[in-house]
């Protein structure tokens, strides 16, 4: 069996398919003949199916890194890989946080720790550093109104604000050449957050906490 002789039929389908109005049939067209040109090593007719992946598809920008890979550039292989790496970080964290404040509404305290607590160990496992580790778990502190619970989650944050630019020293990350930030940024957090903290009807409930009022 011969099963190359086909290619020329079945490809000359998928390009009928290009045309299809359907986007599936039409992505999955694309895709088929990008890995047929990719294991043929014909890297520009390859890339030339790219452009039927939408910007917002993820598999786009991991075709791309894989192109990169096959052409030997190992240096924007890696770029692309670590963009979307970082991308899918702060998408998983913003649903997360969606997820909490869902939670909470429903007055579903448990699930509300749940879906903080997973928010804090995905950004443990992306180098985000202590301050991302532990802030998904203000809102719902501040929901319980549990006092101890809340003077813990601050404290951190307060003693943390140096850690939310970590990633950037990230072997994860180290491809992507991040803007430095202004030396005075973590300064400014800071007194930011002690602002929020001494706003007096939504942490009422730390009135009585002495190492509280110490420490705003």
């Amino acid at each position: 069996a011969q099963p190359e002789r086909y290619d020329e039929q079945i490809n000359s389908w998928y390009e009928i398919a290009l045309t299809d109005e359907d986007e599936e049939i039409k992505r999955h067209a694309a895709d088929s003949l990008f890995g047929f040109y990719l294991r043929k090593k014909d890297y520009e007719k390859a890339e030339e199916y790219l452009q039927y992946f939408s910007d917002y598809d993820p598999m786009k920008k991991i075709y791309r890194g894989r192109l990169y890979m096959e052409r030997g550039d190992n240096e924007n292989a890696y770029k692309t890989f670590e963009n979307i790496l970082f991308s899918e970080y702060q998408t998983l964290r913003f649903t997360f946080s969606l997820m909490t404040g869902l939670a909470i509404e429903e007055k579903d305290v448990r699930n509300a720790r749940l879906y903080a607590d997973k928010a804090g160990q995905i950004a443990g496992i992306f180098d985000m550093g202590k301050y991302n580790e532990c802030s998904a778990m203000l809102d719902v502190v501040c929901a319980e109104k549990n006092v101890e619970h809340t003077f813990q989650v601050v404290q951190k944050l307060l003693d943390s604000v140096d850690s939310l630019f970590d990633f950037e020293k990230s072997a994860l990350f180290r491809h992507m050449g991040f803007r430095k930030p202004a030396d005075a940024f973590a300064a400014e957090l800071r007194e930011k957050l002690l602002i929020g903290f001494r706003n007096e009807k939504e942490f009422e409930y730390m009135k009585g906490c002495e190492e509280w009022m110490r420490m705003i």
